[in-house]
Parts: C-alpha cells; structure tokens; sequence
C-alpha cells in the first residue's frame, strides 16, 4: 500500500509538471509549432486551415474534413470523427451527384454504429444508400441500415452481412470485405461460435495486406477470442504474431500497447516470468521513446505485479529509475505538444468557420436586399408598363371615340341636304320623285347606320353605299353631271378594306362645290386599283375647280367645306395612329385646259 500512495503522489507531481508545460506551450507562438509538428492529426488539421483561408471549394474543404475524421477514428476520438464527418456531409449538402457523399454518409454510419446510436446509424446508412452511385453500395448500405436495425437478433444480422460479402465478392474494396468478414466474426462470437469465428477473422486476414493497421487490430481480436476460451498457447502465438508486426509497422503507442497485451497472456497462461520480461520490455520501450502515457501504463502494470509477489523493493527502485529518467522523458514525449498544437488547429478551425459562417450570412443578407430591391424594381416597372398600357389603351379609346365623334358629324350635314332636297320636290308638287328618293335615302341611311361604329368597311359595302349616295344626288342634281365607279378587275372587293366615310365626303365635295355649278353637264368619275402593293382611290370631277368654287361661295359654305376638310384630316390621321397604318389623302387642282379637281387616296 505505501508503494501505491508512493505512485499517487508521484503522478500527481508528473501532472503538475505537465500542466505547467501545457501552459508554456499555449503561450508559445503557434507557427513555431506548425513548422515543427509531424503528427498526422495536425498536418491533416493545417490543411483544413490552408484550405479554408485559401477559400477551395466547399467539395475540396469536405474531402479534408473526412481525411481528419479518419485520422480520428485511427486515435479512437470518435466523438470528434462524427462530428467531421457532419461537416464534410454538410458541406456537400443539396449535390445530389456528389460522389463522396455516400462515402462520407457510410463512415459516419460506422462511426455512430461504434458509439452505440443505433437509430442514427441506420439513417446515415440510408441516406448513404440514397446517394450511392453504385447499385452494389445502393444495396450494400441498405443491408447495413437493415442490420443495425436488427442488432439485437444475431441471426437476422448474419443474414444481412452474409449478403454483404456476396456482393463484395464481386468488386475489389478490400477493406470494406475485411470489415464485413470482421463484423461476422464478432457476431459468431457473440453467439459462442468460435470456429466460425476464427474462421472468418482469418478470411478478413487473406485479403488484407499483412502490414497494415487492421490486420494487426484483427489478430488482436482473434488473440482476445482465444484467451476468452482458454486456449492461451495459440492465444500467445497469434498475440507475438501482433507484437512482430506492430514492431515493423506500427508506431509506439501501439507497439507498448501489444506488449503489454501479451504480457497479459502471459500471466494468464500461467507463465509470469515471460509476462514479466515482455512487461519490462514495453515499459523501456516507452522510455526509449518518450512517451510517458505509455510509460505511466507499464509503470503501472510492473507496480500491480511487484506488489502482488511482495517484491515492493524493485517497485521502489523502479520509480526511482522513472523520476531519474523523468526530465529526458518529458522531453522526448511530443504527445502533449501535439496534443496542444492539434487544440489550437481546431480553435482556430472553429474561428474560421465561425468568420465564414458570418461571411455567408452577410452575403446572404446582402443577396436578399438585392432581391428585395431587384423585385422591387421589377414590379415597379411591371406597374409602369401597365400604367403606359393603360395610358395608350385610353388614349387609343379616345381616339376611337372621336373618330366615332368626327365620323358623325358627317351624318347631320348629309341629312340636312337630303330633307332639303325631299323638300324641293314636295314644294314642286312633285311627289312621285319625292317617294322615290324618300325610298333609296332611307336605304341609304339604314346601311350607313349599321356600319357608322366601324373604321373600315369592306370595298364590297363601300362601293354600294357610294353607288346609292351618288344615285340619290343624281335624282337631285339631274342634267348636272353623270358618274362612274370602276374597279380593278385584279382586286378582291370582299377581302380590300376601306376606312369609313372617307370617299363619301370628297364625292359631296366635288358635287356640291364643283359640278353642280357648271355650265354644262359634268363627269363624275371614281376609280380603285393597286399601285406598289398600295390600294388607291381617284376621285376625279371635271367641275369649275378650287379657285372658281370659292369666288362664288357665301361664308357658310366655305366654312362648312373649310370644317368638312378638316374632319376627312383629322380622321385619317387618327386612323394611322391608332392602326399604325400609312393613309394618305391630296387634293389637286386640274390646269391647263382641264378644270375641276383630282383627289388621291393611298391606303
């Protein structure tokens, strides 16, 4: 007991000594260490660093989160692997055909299987099914989610991994066979099996290299197997096995550790001499090689067995050699530089992200203001589109209107002449012209009202209306003039349309204003053909012309012919604005020998 209390208060100085060596450390420059370090946590960490500063891709910055979790789950830290693991998974996340994330899903799955959660392992095992590329690691992941589902029912279990390596047959994952042979092994352990057991930890073992890390943790497992049975010789056999390849292979920590594993065996088997000797090896092994952690647990082991043969005078003079050795030890053990360099990596991992985190924050704020106001800007051009609609709708309703409005004003003049007419032949007592022109006026009308909400008529209904109206001022003014309407025979009267009481005026105007004041019997004469894909309309009278009609005219006939002008203007331009149309209306006065006037409509 006074050794044991000797040991405690020993190690509580070696502890005091540690922390103070901890905190000379923390206040050390950490470059300094960056540059020096070799261990594979922190080189692997400083690339997630170089990374992230040197902003990779998100795929680039995963695939060195999954490297370190690995390296984790190779120094057993498997609490801080999953959470690696989470982060390479959630850098990847939404890419549906990211290859690597089935692999990231599955190795988390494995690492959450280890620490017991069975109900998120199997879910990490389905999502890494649901992005399996591979339909062999679609089904290979199902089974495993189906297995840790059924944990507690080994033969079901069996079922699953039996299918497992069926289909790992086929392909050329030699470790993901070797975990699977190693996974049925520790089933048939579980249910007694021992021979099946050993079996297929030796079919693990065929097709793993023989100097790697899981083939030493494998011959480990099958040493355990056998020690459990009580077969201790082959226990010893295959355990030296251990010791010679983690010699070769393996660092010191794992070397000491497979020592003291076999000492163990050895004390077990009966032969402590052996036991011991393999126990003193491992223990200068450690001292070799600076680790105390490794040394402090050898220490340990040779003190349990010091005390148990009574022999406390070689534990003393084992701690004596320890403190003796302990200043070179402490300087020699890099762990606890590692250990704090690795500390001060994912501290500074962990600010980074944090800072990259902000980074996406503020540019996602940023991305939404620049929504907002790119929205905004959309509807409020989308409002000032619909506003210039609605301001050229109105305006082309107004426009529509007075057309309407300037079209009939064309109506009551035309009545005012026809009844003043009726009139005349009444005050003649002649009454059988008067039925007759009461007759084709009011046919005249009638055909007039139905198309008067229209802005273009066809040629067809045109040309009857002009015919009638022309009749009708012929019965009037009967030894005044003749007429004619001649049509290209190359134009389709139904198909050509013409803009609304456009003609009838100028034919009033010609009538009134020039023939019916000639001498002689006048020649009314309208005509319609193409000219350059253009339809064209020619009203051509042979009447006293502009000049002579306005010497003889009394202020209200040249206001109304004044007014009548610039309604057939108005009108035209209207038409061409609200139907983009290019119509165009001269007027010409005939000379030389030739009186009267030519009007020309293009439309």
């Amino acid at each position: 007991m006074f050794v044991r209390h000797f040991f405690l208060l020993f190690w509580i100085l070696i502890m005091m000594i540690r922390i103070g060596l901890a905190q000379s450390v923390s206040s050390m420059d950490t470059t300094i260490f960056i540059k020096s370090e070799s261990n594979s946590l922190n080189s692997t960490s400083n690339k997630i660093i170089n990374s992230i500063n040197n902003k990779k891709s998100n795929e680039e910055i995963a695939e060195d989160y999954f490297s370190l979790a690995k390296e984790l789950i190779k120094k057993g830290e498997y609490v801080k692997a999953e959470t690696y693991l989470n982060k390479a998974i959630q850098m990847v996340s939404g890419k549906k055909k990211q290859s690597r994330t089935a692999d990231y899903y599955r190795e988390l799955a494995k690492v959450q299987e280890f620490l017991k959660k069975k109900e998120e392992a199997s879910k990490s095992y389905e999502q890494a099914s649901g992005y399996a590329s591979d339909q062999n690691q679609q089904k290979i992941n199902e089974n495993d989610a189906k297995r840790v589902k059924y944990k507690s029912n080994p033969e079901l279990e069996l079922q699953y991994l039996n299918q497992n390596v069926q289909i790992l047959n086929s392909g050329n994952d030699k470790n993901e066979k070797a975990q699977t042979y190693t996974q049925i092994a520790n089933v048939n352990a579980s249910m007694n099996q021992t021979e099946q057991a050993l079996e297929n930890y030796q079919n693990a073992l065929t097709v793993l290299d023989n100097n790697s890390d899981e083939s030493i943790i494998i011959k480990s497992d099958m040493a355990n197997l056998l020690a459990e049975t009580k077969n201790y010789d082959k226990a010893i056999d295959v355990q030296k096995e251990v010791v010679d390849q983690s010699q070769k292979y393996a660092g010191v920590e794992t070397q000491v550790q497979q020592m003291r594993k076999l000492s163990t065996l050895y004390f077990s088997g009966n032969n402590p001499l052996e036991g011991l000797n393999v126990l003193l090896d491992a223990y200068n092994l450690s001292i070799e090689k600076g680790n105390l952690k490794e040394a402090r647990a050898s220490l340990e082991a040779l003190v349990d067995f010091y005390e148990k043969n009574s022999e406390n005078k070689k534990a003393v003079k084992l701690y004596h050699d320890f403190i003796t050795n302990l200043d070179s030890l402490i300087a020699k053990d890099s762990s606890l530089i590692d250990k704090k360099l690795f500390q001060i990596n994912e501290d500074k991992i962990f600010r980074l992200e944090k800072e990259q985190a902000l980074k996406d924050e503020l540019i996602d704020k940023k991305n939404r203001y620049n929504y907002v106001l790119i929205g905004s800007v959309v509807i409020l051009l989308a409002l000032l589109v619909l506003i210039i609609k609605a301001w050229f709708s109105i305006r082309k309703r107004n426009k529509r209107i007075a057309l309407q409005s300037l079209r009939r004003e064309m109506n009551p003049h035309f009545i005012f002449n026809s009844l003043n007419s009726v009139n005349q032949f009444i005050a003649n007592n002649n009454e059988l012209e008067a039925n007759k022109y009461l007759t084709s006026y009011s046919n005249l009308m009638r055909n007039m009202m139905e198309n008067s909400n229209k802005d273009y008529v066809s040629l067809t209904v045109e040309m009857k209306q002009l015919n009638e109206y022309l009749a009708l001022e012929k019965l009037r003014f009967t030894d005044k003039f003749e007429y004619s309407i001649e049509v290209d025979q190359n134009i389709d009267t139904d198909a050509v349309q013409v803009p609304n009481m456009i003609i009838q005026p100028n034919l009033e105007n010609a009538i009134w204003h020039g023939l019916r004041y000639k001498e002689s019997k006048g020649l009314l004469r309208l005509r319609f053909f193409t000219e350059e894909g253009k339809n064209v309309a020619i009203i051509d009278d042979n009447g006293i012309g502009l000049k002579e009609s306005q010497k003889i005219k009394t202020r209200n006939q040249k206001l109304h012919n004044s007014l009548g002008l610039k309604n057939v203007e108005e009108r035209i331009r209207l038409l061409n604005e609200i139907y983009h149309k290019n119509i165009r209306f001269e007027i010409t006065e005939k000379t030389g020998n030739e009186s009267g006037v030519q009007v020309r409509i293009e439309w």
